[in-house]
C-alpha cells in the first residue's frame, strides 16, 4: 500500500521508540514483552498480508496469537530500538508490505487484557465465594523457554501475596467405573488448585488457564498490571429453565437396543423412568442440590419427546439414557466449576465410549460474547479426543440481558439447537422469541438447528426454553449415529444440517429442522444423497470425478434441478480461544464441465480466496467450518453441461501457523471433512435415486446399516 508507506514509517517507528523509552515501566519476562500489533481493518486482516517479515525473530520480535484486528506479539525490549532502525529503513518489499498494512503498535496493556472493561465491570459479573470473586485466568502465552519460567514464577509470587487465591477441586475422579445404575458414591475431594493445574498446563504446553478467587478489586488490577495473564475472564454460573402441568405416556417396551445418550444435568429422579438408565456417572451435585425437575424433564423428552407430544410433528424414536448428575438447582447454594465439570466429562465419556451423543440442556449466564468460553473450548477439545457429538442448548432470553448465544453453545464442534414455534398443523414455523439467537464469538455460525421449544414433558407440565429442543435433536442424532455404517461426529452433524430446509444460516433458527419427514440417514422421495469422508493436506487441490449426472436432471439437453452440498470440516482452533479461533478452513464447490477442461460451478462461488478479506467473512463466511451450498436451477431453460458427470472440488487453507510452532502447511496434516451431496430432479422425479445407484454400480455402497440398494433396471 504505497500511499500509506511513508506516513507508517513515521507513526510505527516513533510507537516503538516510545516503547524502546519506557521498557522499564513495561512487565517484562526474562526481557521479553508483549505487543499489540493492530492491521488496517478495511484492507488488511487476511491471513496474506500477516506482518511476519516485519516482526521476525530477526527483528526480535515473534508473532504469538491472533488478536482483535491484529497480532500479539513477543518482543526483546532491548531490540524495540532496533525494529525502529528497520522500519525505517526497509531492506525489502516484504517488509515495506508488512509496515503498509499495521495501523498501530502499543504495548499490551492492563485495559487490553481485561478486552476493555473496567476492573469494576469485571468484578461486578464475577460469582462471589468464601470472601472473594471467582475468576478464570489465561496465562499469558510466551514462545521463549526463559520467559515462561519467569512467568511462572511470578505467578507463584502472585499466589504467594494472596492476589491470587486457590480455588480446590471439589472432585476426584475414582478409577474403575461407578456403580449402576443407582452410583451412590460420592466423588471425593482433591487438593489441587486451579493454579497449579494452570502452572502444569503452561510448562508442559505453553497454554495454562484455570479458576482463582481473587478478594478485592485491587487484587484484580494488580493481577492485570502485572503482565502475567492474556485473558481474564469471571466465572459464568450455569442456568437451566424451569417447568408447569399434564399427562404420563408409558415407558417404551423395546428400549432394550435403542442408542444411548449421554444427559448433563439435574440427574434422573423419577422412578418410572429408571428401567431406561443405561447408566449414571458419579455425582457432581447432590440430589438435594441437583436441579431434579429439569433433569427428569430432559431425561423423559430425550427417551420419547413424541409420545409426550403427540400433536407436534416428531419422529417416532426411542432412546436410553445415561445420566451425569452435574446440574444445580438455580435455588442451590452450590457452584460447579467448569474445570470440575470438564474433568467428570473426560472421565465419563472413557467410561462409556459407546454413548456418542451428549445431550446438555443448560447455559452460562454473562461474560464476553466475543470470546470463546472455557467451558465451550474445552468441551471442543474432550468431544474431538473421544469421537463424541455435543448437543447444546443455545440459551435463553433471561435477567442478565443476553442477547447471544451462551456458552457452551460456543463449543465448535457440537450441534447448537436453537427454539421455534410450532404452526397449526404441528410443523416448524419461526423462531421463538424466548430462545437467544446467534452468532457466536468470532462469527461462529450458531445455532446449527432448532426445533420446536414448547414442549409437554414428565409429569404433563409444558414448558417453553431452548433446553427441549435440545432433547428432541440429541435422540434423532443418536439414531443416526446408530444407523450408518462408518458414521463419525462431523458426518451425522452434516447429515442433520443437510436434512434441514434453510438455504441460507439464520441467526435464531440456524439451518432450520433437521426432520421432514425423512430420517437425516434416508433419502427423501425424489432425491437421492452421496456421503463420505475425506482428509485433506492444506493447500491441495482436489477434485472428485465420476459424480454421474443423473438422467432425471436432463431436460431437453440442459441440466435442472435442485441440488445441496453440505460439508463439515473438523477444524485446527487457537488455543488462545479468541481471534481468529479457526485455523483452518474449507473451500468446496460442486462443478459441470461446459466444454472439454472448462468446469463451472454449479454449487459454491469459489469467490472465498479472491474477494477482499472482511467481504469474504461477512457475505461468504468464509473460515466457518459448516459450508452448505444450495442452487435450484429447476426453471426455465436451464444450464447448458457438457459430459454426463459432475466434479467435486476441495481445499482446506491454514492461517496463523506460529501460534502451534508450525512453519508449512505439512506441519498442519491431513484435515478430516464430511460431504453430503444431494441431487433432485426438477419435479421430485421417484426414480433418481435407482438410475444413479446403478450408474454408480461398484464405486457406491449404503451408507446405512442393513439397507440394500435395490436397483429396478425397467426405470
Amino acid at each position: 500500500m504505497t500511499e500509506r508507506l511513508a506516513t507508517q514509517q513515521r507513526v510505527l517507528a516513533s510507537a516503538a521508540r516510545g516503547i524502546y523509552e519506557s521498557r522499564s515501566t513495561l512487565p517484562s519476562f526474562a526481557g521479553t514483552a508483549h505487543l499489540v500489533v493492530r492491521m488496517f481493518v478495511q484492507d488488511s486482516l487476511a491471513a496474506t498480508h500477516t506482518p511476519d517479515d516485519l516482526f521476525s525473530p530477526v527483528n526480535g520480535c515473534r508473532l504469538v496469537a491472533p488478536y482483535h484486528d491484529g497480532y500479539l506479539i513477543e518482543a526483546d525490549l532491548n531490540q524495540v530500538n532496533r525494529l525502529a532502525q528497520v522500519i525505517e529503513n526497509p531492506t525489502n518489499y516484504s517488509i515495506q508490505a508488512d509496515i503498509s498494512r499495521v495501523e498501530s503498535l502499543t504495548p499490551f496493556s492492563p485495559q487490553d487484557r481485561a478486552r476493555d472493561r473496567s476492573i469494576d465491570d469485571l468484578w461486578q459479573a464475577a460469582p462471589e465465594e468464601d470472601g472473594a470473586r471467582l475468576f478464570v485466568v489465561w496465562l499469558a502465552p510466551f514462545r521463549t523457554r526463559q520467559a515462561r519460567e519467569v512467568l511462572l514464577e511470578r505467578v507463584d509470587l502472585l499466589s504467594q501475596q494472596q492476589v491470587l487465591l486457590p480455588v480446590f477441586s471439589s472432585i476426584r475422579l475414582l478409577s474403575g467405573p461407578a456403580e449402576s445404575p443407582d452410583a451412590s458414591r460420592e466423588v471425593t475431594p482433591s487438593r489441587q488448585s486451579g493454579i497449579a493445574r494452570a502452572m502444569r498446563s503452561y510448562r508442559n504446553t505453553g497454554v495454562g488457564r484455570g479458576t482463582v478467587r481473587i478478594r478485592s478489586r485491587e487484587a484484580l488490577g494488580q493481577l492485570l498490571a502485572s503482565g502475567a495473564s492474556f485473558r481474564v475472564d469471571p466465572v459464568r454460573q450455569i442456568r437451566v429453565a424451569a417447568p408447569g402441568e399434564g399427562a404420563h405416556p408409558s415407558i417404551p417396551f423395546d428400549i432394550a437396543d435403542a442408542p444411548t445418550v449421554g444427559v448433563v444435568d439435574g440427574g434422573l429422579h423419577a422412578s418410572s423412568y429408571i428401567a431406561a438408565e443405561a447408566w449414571r456417572s458419579r455425582k457432581l451435585v447432590t440430589d438435594a442440590q441437583a436441579d431434579r425437575v429439569h433433569g427428569n424433564a430432559i431425561s423423559s423428552l430425550v427417551v420419547h419427546g413424541h409420545a409426550w407430544n403427540t400433536g407436534r410433528v416428531l419422529p417416532d424414536l426411542n432412546c436410553r439414557i445415561g445420566t451425569v448428575p452435574a446440574v444445580p438447582s438455580r435455588n442451590a447454594n452450590a457452584r460447579v466449576d467448569e474445570q470440575d465439570l470438564i474433568d467428570l466429562l473426560g472421565n465419563t465419556m472413557r467410561e462409556h465410549p459407546d454413548t456418542k451423543v451428549w445431550n446438555l440442556s443448560f447455559n452460562q449466564v454473562g461474560g464476553n460474547p466475543d470470546s470463546v468460553s472455557l467451558l465451550g473450548h474445552e468441551l471442543t477439545t474432550l468431544s474431538r479426543h473421544f469421537g463424541v457429538l455435543p448437543v447444546v442448548s443455545v440459551g435463553n432470553v433471561n435477567a442478565a440481558g443476553a442477547t447471544r448465544l451462551e456458552p457452551p453453545a460456543d463449543c465448535e464442534s457440537a450441534i447448537v439447537v436453537g427454539g421455534r414455534l410450532a404452526n397449526a398443523s404441528g410443523g416448524p414455523a419461526d423462531g421463538c422469541p424466548r430462545c437467544l439467537g446467534g452468532p457466536g464469538p468470532d462469527g461462529m455460525l450458531k445455532p446449527d438447528v432448532s426445533w420446536f421449544s414448547e414442549l409437554r414433558m414428565l409429569g404433563g407440565v409444558t414448558d417453553v426454553g431452548s433446553s427441549y429442543p435440545t432433547a428432541l435433536v440429541s435422540s434423532l442424532a443418536a439414531h443416526t449415529f446408530a444407523n450408518l455404517r462408518n458414521p463419525t461426529p462431523d458426518l451425522v452433524k452434516a447429515l442433520l444440517v443437510s436434512a434441514s430446509e434453510l438455504e441460507e444460516h439464520h441467526p435464531r433458527l440456524g439451518w432450520g429442522t433437521p426432520y421432514q419427514g425423512t430420517m437425516p440417514w434416508s433419502c427423501a422421495p425424489g432425491t437421492v444423497a452421496l456421503t463420505w469422508t475425506a482428509q485433506l493436506q492444506p493447500g491441495v487441490a482436489y477434485y472428485w470425478s465420476g459424480i454421474p449426472i443423473p438422467p432425471e436432471m436432463v431436460h431437453k439437453g440442459k441440466l435442472r434441478g435442485r441440488a445441496t452440498l453440505t460439508a463439515v470440516l473438523k477444524p485446527v482452533v487457537s488455543p488462545y480461544a479468541e481471534t481468529n479461533y479457526f485455523a483452518t478452513r474449507l473451500e468446496t464447490s460442486l462443478q459441470y464441465g461446459v466444454k472439454k477442461d472448462d468446469w463451472k460451478s454449479l454449487l459454491g462461488s469459489m469467490l472465498e480466496s479472491t474477494l477482499p478479506e472482511n467481504e469474504a467473512r461477512e457475505n461468504l463466511k468464509k473460515w466457518q467450518p459448516v459450508r452448505r451450498h444450495c442452487r435450484d436451477f429447476s426453471k426455465g431453460a436451464g444450464l447448458v453441461f457438457s459430459g454426463n458427470q459432475f466434479r467435486l472440488y476441495a481445499r482446506v487453507y491454514a492461517r496463523d501457523l506460529y501460534q502451534f510452532n508450525w512453519q508449512t502447511n505439512s506441519d498442519v496434516g491431513p484435515q478430516e471433512v464430511a460431504f453430503v451431496l444431494t441431487l433432485r430432479g426438477p419435479n421430485d422425479e421417484p426414480s433418481i435415486y435407482n438410475s444413479t445407484a446403478q450408474m454408480l454400480g461398484n464405486f457406491v455402497e449404503s451408507a446405512v446399516i442393513n439397507q440394500d440398494i435395490e436397483i429396478n433396471n425397467s426405470q
